[in-house]
């Protein structure tokens, strides 16, 4: 019981959503930052190359940061659900103690978080923002 507290969700049935920590939203600006960064290196590699390399450390470096928080989260949450035994509990219709209804509160307040979808997209469109750019360059632009 002692990471009580780290794993509450602040009032999810009475605001109907969670409220995440504002580091959270720090770490998923920076993510974002890192997204953009490594999508634009290939762009500017041959316009800009020393912008492209401070754009590629600034990626690099943000994604070190971003899955360094998002891996201790989740280790942290698996530690958790290990201890509880919460999936057998489920599983097995055992009875629910207060601080397993927390940490299933957490885990449902986590994949209710609009940040991955919004993550999810920004990867995907600069992902093909960044391929369509390199197609033409290597292949349709005139020499």
């Amino acid at each position: 019981m002692k990471n009580a507290n780290k794993f509450i969700c602040t009032d999810c049935v009475k605001l109907q959503k969670c409220k995440e920590p504002f580091f959270s939203w720090v770490l998923f600006f920076i993510a974002l930052v890192a997204i953009i960064s490594i999508r634009a290196v290939n762009v500017l590699m041959d316009v800009n190359p020393a912008m492209a390399k401070i754009f590629w450390y600034t990626g690099i470096v943000g994604f070190l940061i971003f899955f360094a928080y998002k891996f201790q989260y989740d280790t942290a949450l698996q530690k958790e659900l290990a201890s509880t035994r919460l999936s057998d509990k489920l599983l097995s219709k055992n009875a629910l103690s207060e601080h397993d209804y927390h940490v299933l509160a957490t885990i449902v307040c986590k994949l209710s978080s609009k940040k991955d979808a919004i993550n999810y997209f920004f990867i995907f469109f600069f992902s093909g923002i960044a391929l369509a750019l390199a197609i033409y360059v290597d292949f349709i632009k005139p020499a």
